[in-house]
């Protein structure tokens, strides 16, 4: 299984343990990266900022909110007399960031082997079954997962969107499998797929540029759909015993509150904040999106929730994933234990991107290019194809609108275009069949049919070419038809009562 492709495992786990088939679902989103951004420092913040949240999450977890300023005022200072541990949050990150590093792609085997082999901190319920199922009862990797709405896959989830931020597709389809590790319930793998699109998202954002309302509820918008329709089910919120799912918290309720400019402590206490994939993951974008150019207030603001380290590790990887991580102040990367090892690790992850040529700003800016070359050209092929009908120049005009189709198939959709394309080879048609090149109008004739089996004229013409070819039967079928599509066409009513009169003479 090292070497599946990422559709091929992602079929076996469908077929094998009844996966939700979260790929047939959502919208695909055009994560578009940007040639002036530097995407290291990009990459470098998000998983700093993850950090951050993390170990300052966890060691001010369960304070009274005087405190929290007073500890928080302390520890953001320049000096580094305080060292601060990360926990489960980041050292799953990191596992899933390593082994992503070392395979050069995606291993969920070796992922699940790193979650039962390496030590994890203050694990949730969650993981700890993970762990019984895979190392205590040997059950295979990929059955081992829980049918859990916790947060556990959404936190980790940023390797795969650090490695993907021009590639949609392969993002969702990592971010799904790899919460299906753990996580098999359809809310907590949407919750992963929205958390990646959004860190890639704003990777691929220059920093400070989210300042219009309309920005950030685009941005909401694209969180929606992203997941649109995963969750075939809704859930129970614990605070006010409302009947939602994720999508509907983002899509609507997250966008309400951004309109409305609701205060933070009204959210928490709507949504609530705790461990559970319906509060954390929208609240954590919530206090994002309140202060997205402020990590201190995204940090001071995060420290307030139930699950402080969580919500606080998810809302400041949207901070460094949006401000890089030169605009994430010193005296906060200062206190982590752990700093250069996050900064090791996010440059390994930011070369491994390197090698999906669709997070190539240049090559993306070179496909645009052609693209708008070849849009001219088609452009070009099209008036000239209108242009030579109308000079009755029908052998020439279906030479460029045959180009035309080659260049670009999808304009055989365009129902304008078609007639264009019709009229051309009628004409053609026309032309054969008054020199009395029966065989080369039925060529024409056939190919205006193809582009529309219901054009009356075209039937007619095809039955009064049958009817010169002495082929009577042939002739009276295609005459029928353009009566019955079209009882008011005139000639086609006259050629079939002409070919209906021959036959009885016959």
């Amino acid at each position: 299984m090292y070497f599946i492709s990422l559709e091929k495992l992602y079929e076996f786990l469908i077929e094998k343990v009844d996966m939700p088939d979260f790929m047939s679902y959502g919208e695909s989103i055009n994560l578009r990266p940007i040639s002036s951004i530097e995407y290291r420092e990009k990459v470098r913040g998000t998983l700093v900022g993850l950090a951050i949240g993390d170990a300052f999450g966890s060691h001010l977890e369960g304070q009274h909110t005087k405190e929290i300023e007073y500890i928080n005022s302390f520890l953001k200072g320049e000096k580094r007399s305080v060292s601060l541990d990360i926990t489960d949050d980041t050292e799953m990150t990191i596992m899933y960031a390593e082994s992503l590093i070392i395979f050069q792609g995606f291993h969920p085997e070796d992922i699940s082997n790193r979650f039962i082999r390496q030590p994890i901190s203050r694990m949730g319920n969650t993981i700890r079954e993970f762990i019984i199922n895979y190392r205590d009862r040997r059950i295979e990797w990929y059955r081992s997962g829980i049918e859990s709405a916790g947060n556990g896959a959404a936190m980790r989830c940023g390797p795969g969107a650090l490695i993907n931020y021009g590639d949609f597709i392969s993002l969702k389809l990592i971010s799904g499998m790899q919460a299906a590790i753990t996580h098999m319930d359809q809310m907590a793998i949407a919750s992963s797929i929205l958390n990646a699109t959004a860190i890639a998202y704003l990777v691929n954002q220059p920093p400070f540029s989210l300042k219009d309302k309309k920005d950030i509820l685009n941005f909401i918008d694209i969180l929606g759909r992203s997941i649109k329709g995963i969750e075939t089910k809704v859930y129970p919120s614990r605070e006010n015993n409302e009947i939602v799912n994720l999508y509907s918290r983002i899509s609507r309720d997250l966008k309400e509150a951004i309109e409305a400019d609701t205060d933070v402590s009204t959210i928490q206490k709507q949504w609530g904040s705790g461990a559970y994939v319906l509060e954390s993951v929208p609240y954590a974008l919530f206090l994002f999106l309140k202060n997205p150019n402020d990590f201190e207030r995204v940090l001071k603001d995060s420290l307030s929730s139930t699950d402080t380290d969580t919500v606080s590790s998810m809302a400041l990887s949207f901070a460094g994933a949006y401000l890089g991580y030169n605009n994430i102040p010193r005296g906060y990367t200062f206190k982590l234990r752990n700093l250069e090892e996050m900064l090791a690790l996010s440059d390994r992850l930011f070369e491994l991107s390197l090698k999906n040529k669709n997070n190539n700003p240049y090559r993306r800016m070179k496909e645009n290019i052609n693209y708008e070359k070849i849009q001219d050209e088609v452009h070009q092929l099209l008036w000239t194809g209108i242009k030579l009908n109308k000079e009755d120049q029908f052998e020439n005009a279906v030479k460029y609108f045959e180009n035309l189709v080659n260049r670009s198939p999808d304009l055989k959709k365009n129902e304008k275009i078609k007639l264009h394309i019709i009229e051309a080879y009628e004409g053609l048609g026309t032309k054969y069949l008054q020199e009395e090149a029966f065989e080369e109008a039925l060529k024409s004739f056939k190919k205006a049919l193809a582009y529309d089996l219901n054009n009356p004229i075209v039937l007619s013409d095809l039955a009064i070419t049958y009817l010169n070819l002495d082929d009577l039967e042939k002739a009276e079928r295609y005459a029928r038809r353009a009566v019955e599509v079209a009882p008011e066409y005139e000639i086609g009513r006259e050629v079939l009562e002409a070919i209906i009169s021959l036959s009885k003479k016959g």
